[in-house]
């Protein structure tokens, strides 16, 4: 069994730097918190592995393939493997508990450039 303190690692983050952090590599699945800024976007990146992203805090919005969603704290968002996602218009911080589940190619992501 492994106990890992989420608020802990969302603590030593960066305040105002995008960026991921691992916080649990459990053989097929991998656990990450990730945190976007206001006023900055992501990257579209698509994985090879399903993605759920749970919204601990913040708004603004999030493209998944050709849809486009608000989100919010509480929300929980699944994106299917290969598909082009990111978050924009972020206009409270947004950090969000990420869970990678089986790849469909051990190739793992590969990130593209942000749209201007």
């Amino acid at each position: 069994m492994t106990c890992v303190s989420i608020t802990e690692t969302i603590n030593d983050l960066e305040p105002d730097a995008l960026q991921h952090r691992d916080v649990l590599d459990a053989g097929p699945i991998t656990v990450e918190v990730g945190k976007y800024p206001a006023d900055t976007a992501a990257p579209k990146n698509p994985h090879n592995e399903v993605e759920l992203y749970y919204v601990l805090s913040g708004s603004g919005k999030m493209r998944i393939g050709d849809e486009t969603y608000d989100i919010e704290a509480g929300d929980l968002v699944h994106v299917e493997p290969a598909l082009e996602h990111d978050f924009f218009k972020i206009t409270e911080d947004i950090t969000v508990l990420i869970m990678l589940g089986p790849t469909i190619n051990p190739t793992s992501y590969s990130i593209r450039e942000k749209d201007t």
